[in-house]
């Protein structure tokens, strides 16, 4: 069975703007900590920015989801947007694009 990779081209607008806004997150977390940045609550907050309402954001989120790109972690009361290996595609192409403003690549630790 042949896998289908998903390319950047697979999502919409909006859920380039927030995968974008999730890299960015990803970016800034360190080598102990990659996903230290990217809580569900940075990411509504930050994603506000591309004029998104929470709920556009939360769908989005739910979307990804789906699609396998990442996963929510649970851990003290936080959510947390993870990386899933799925995205690897996704992820090198929009850091090429103007969906993504951090200056620092994110390079998955897995």
């Amino acid at each position: 069975m042949t896998r289908n990779i998903l390319t950047e081209k697979d999502l919409d607008v909006q859920e380039r703007k927030v995968f974008g806004r999730i890299i960015d997150m990803w970016s800034m977390g360190s080598e102990e900590d990659p996903y230290s940045q990217s809580t569900r609550s940075e990411v509504i907050k930050y994603s506000k920015k591309d004029e998104l309402t929470e709920e556009q954001i939360l769908k989005v989120l739910e979307n990804l989801e789906e699609k396998k790109l990442i996963h929510t972690d649970e851990s003290d009361g936080t959510a947390y947007i993870k990386y899933n290996v799925e995205a690897v595609q996704i992820v090198k192409e929009l850091q090429k694009t103007a969906y993504v403003h951090s200056r620092t690549e994110f390079v998955p630790h897995h």
